[in-house]
């Protein structure tokens, strides 16, 4: 069972981790009981925080970029061919 457990979430990616985090939370959870709730309740109040700073900071940095001026016929071109031969790849 654990086996095809583990295969399951090597298929899944980047998503595995999220889920085998939310997993170890539940289980801890459970076994720590209504300490543990309160301990993940915190947790996840601290993390929500923190990703809205986050994108606040990031939201602020680009604000104080202002509009960016057009690019140059030879930096489209540039940009172009960089993505074209990333997307080959």
């Amino acid at each position: 069972m654990w086996h095809g457990f583990c295969e399951h979430l090597k298929e899944c990616g980047r998503n595995g981790g999220p889920f085998c985090f939310a997993l170890v939370a539940v289980l801890g959870m459970g076994a720590l009981g209504a300490w543990g709730m309160a301990v993940f309740a915190a947790v996840l109040v601290l993390g929500i925080i923190w990703v809205w700073m986050a994108v606040a900071e990031q939201r602020q940095k680009f604000e104080k970029l202002g509009k960016m001026p057009p690019l140059s016929e030879n930096d489209l071109s540039r940009a172009r061919s960089k993505l074209v031969s990333r997307a080959k790849h």
